[in-house]
């Protein structure tokens, strides 16, 4: 604890004298020299304190922090970013079909991100009366590959 004090204190006295230096050579030729020396001091000083307490500091071990713990929060944004790539295309197919004049009670999007970033969309769950005209422009918009189920049964 020592050793961080004293290394504490060498810099702000350092730190110190470049400003007490500033001030005695402001508006004068010798400015930028004293300036660049002043910096260098300070550099040796810092270089000094990091390479001597360097040797003498005990680190923690990292090895406490599991993968896993890393995997679980991975897996929670790609969950996330799932759920809300599935809400905002919802969003957009609500739109689409309130243009049309087709009143939705509640539509759901499933949606997939595979590892390399690409969305598939598994199925489209609507809640409506005209579901043939609504199931007609999903898949208009989304590709005639896409499952819509009625949310109702």
């Amino acid at each position: 604890m020592e050793e961080i004090t004293s290394a504490v204190r060498a810099v702000c006295i350092t730190a110190a004298g470049i400003c007490i230096i500033g001030h005695i050579t402001e508006g004068t030729r010798l400015r930028s020299q004293a300036e660049f020396v002043y910096k260098l001091v300070f550099v040796a000083v810092v270089a000094g304190l990091i390479f001597n307490v360097k040797g003498k500091i005990n680190f923690p071990d990292l090895s406490g922090f599991d993968r896993d713990e890393i995997s679980f929060s991975t897996e929670s944004y790609d969950n996330a970013v799932a759920e809300q790539t599935g809400k905002n295309i919802s969003d957009i197919l609500l739109s689409q079909l309130s243009a049309a004049g087709i009143k939705v009670d509640n539509i759901r999007t499933e949606v997939n991100i595979s590892h390399d970033g690409s969305i598939s969309i598994n199925r489209v769950i609507i809640s409506t009366a005209e579901l043939e005209k609504a199931a007609g422009i999903i898949r208009s918009s989304l590709g005639q590959e896409t499952e819509v189920v009625n949310g109702d049964s």
